[in-house]
């Protein structure tokens, strides 16, 4: 019965603005709901987690996991708002555990580009990306231990010892791909159902490489979520320099929810922010993916040799309590040696030996060759505009040349948005048939 109230709820659903986070906390503050402050975010904004039901299975569900992408946390306003009332069961099954902005701070550096989501040139210019729940817990593997977590991830991590979840989903969404999903394991009735109802929503899955390379494929477009350990293996076997690689790394959700809960089931659903329907494309290229990958890799290690040379002359002058900087010390300050690990594996790797789909060939050459280093150019961008020197400011012009140069060609290809609704009910449906599977 769900399935035909979310259809009927994406008819009515009209969304052409993200809220503000002040705007999505009162929405949450009269659902009727109980709630509870979990901690502070770095800027010192609240950490709600909203509570409800009373069912044997717990479900732990968090929005805004990363800063830039508000997906989930609409998914669970109108599930708080709406979803509840029109299915007063599922408070019956489940006990809900709700957090729907696990990094506040973050989320109210991208108000700029709320208001106006489908412009999306002002998306890479306003967009403010920083991990700090994600990858962010306390864990180890092997020797290496992490136990610096941030206050977003402690938030998180008081959420998880108290629920004890048999469910956890952290909401994210991708910026230009397919639609895709990971999960700690392979359930293949989930998986049929997810693709039947992307399927009817006209979301197309992801063909193109993963996110990350090294991940297990259960079929195309679903991967096994990785965790600390995963990440650290990369980093030790391909990586120049293992433990730049490998400092400040953490444990993921599930990686922790699953130190609390042996058993806990875990999903992420990525739905596409943009797409391009050449993602769908699954002929032959005529190019080997090894080929592509070395001519990507060519065309961008220039640009990210520069913007770091740019961004490393004004670091030491830079307010450290400014965000961008903190933001181009993940973002740009590794790029090069990110690119260099990637270059090393695609040699080494015999994977990448075959020939490429014209998909594959568009993620590498596109996604990963023209919006990737316009999101870091727009990354290097706000730091020298929006953070405090104590040295005259270096000029933006020359940056600015490199990024309308890129843009200008990203222009030349067919991109499309998928509406803020669309996402927001294949949200739902990951959460609700995935706590249907829980039974």
């Amino acid at each position: 019965m769900i399935l035909e109230e979310l259809k009927a709820l994406l008819r009515r659903l009209a969304l052409e603005k993200v809220p503000r986070v002040e705007e999505l906390v009162d929405s949450f503050m009269r659902s009727g709901l109980s709630y509870e402050v979990l901690g502070n975010g770095w800027c010192g904004e609240p950490i709600y987690m909203f509570r409800g039901g009373r069912g044997a299975k717990k479900l732990l569900l968090i929005g805004f996991v990363d800063p830039d992408e508000p997906i989930g946390a609409l998914a669970l306003q109108v599930l708080a708002t709406h979803v509840f009332n029109l299915e007063p069961s599922l408070l019956d099954k489940y006990t809900w555990y709700i957090i729907p902005i696990a990094d506040p701070c973050g989320a109210k550096l991208n108000e700029n580009w709320f208001r106006n989501p489908y412009n999306l040139k002002l998306y890479i210019l306003e967009r403010f990306k920083l991990k700090v729940v994600d990858w962010k817990l306390p864990g180890s593997c092997n020797s290496y231990v992490f136990d610096e977590p941030t206050p977003e991830a402690l938030a998180v991590k008081r959420a998880v010892d108290r629920a004890v979840p048999d469910l956890v989903a952290p909401l994210h969404n991708n910026d230009f791909s397919g639609l895709y999903f990971f999960l700690s394991k392979s359930i293949p009735g989930l998986i049929r159902d997810l693709k039947s109802f992307a399927y009817e929503l006209g979301i197309p899955v992801h063909r193109g490489e993963p996110e990350a390379s090294y991940l297990k494929v259960f079929e195309e477009g679903f991967y096994h979520e990785p965790t600390l350990c995963d990440e650290y293996r990369r980093c030790v076997e391909y990586s120049p320099g293992p433990e730049a690689c490998i400092e400040g790394l953490g444990e993921t959700v599930y990686g922790y929810a699953r130190s609390v809960n042996s058993r806990v089931f875990s999903i992420v659903c990525e739905t596409p922010y943009i797409y391009s329907r050449v993602l769908e494309d699954t002929s032959p290229s005529g190019n080997r993916l090894r080929d592509l990958y070395l001519d990507m890799i060519g065309s961008v290690a220039p640009i990210a040799s520069y913007v770091k040379s740019v961004v490393e002359k004004i670091l030491p002058h830079v307010d450290k309590r400014c965000p961008y900087l903190w933001e181009a010390e993940e973002y740009i300050a590794g790029w090069s040696t990110r690119l260099e690990a990637l270059k090393r594996r695609v040699v080494m790797d015999r994977r990448y030996e075959r020939e490429a789909s014209r998909a594959e060939e568009f993620d590498i050459l596109v996604v990963k060759g023209l919006w990737n280093p316009l999101l870091r150019l727009g990354v290097a961008l706000r730091l020298l505009s929006r953070c405090e020197v104590d040295t005259p400011s270096t000029d933006t012009g020359e940056l600015l040349e490199v990024f309308e140069k890129l843009y200008a060609e990203l222009q030349r290809y067919p991109i499309e948005n998928l509406p803020l609704e669309k996402q927001v009910v294949m949200q739902l449906y990951t959460v609700l048939l995935a706590a249907k599977y829980l039974y």
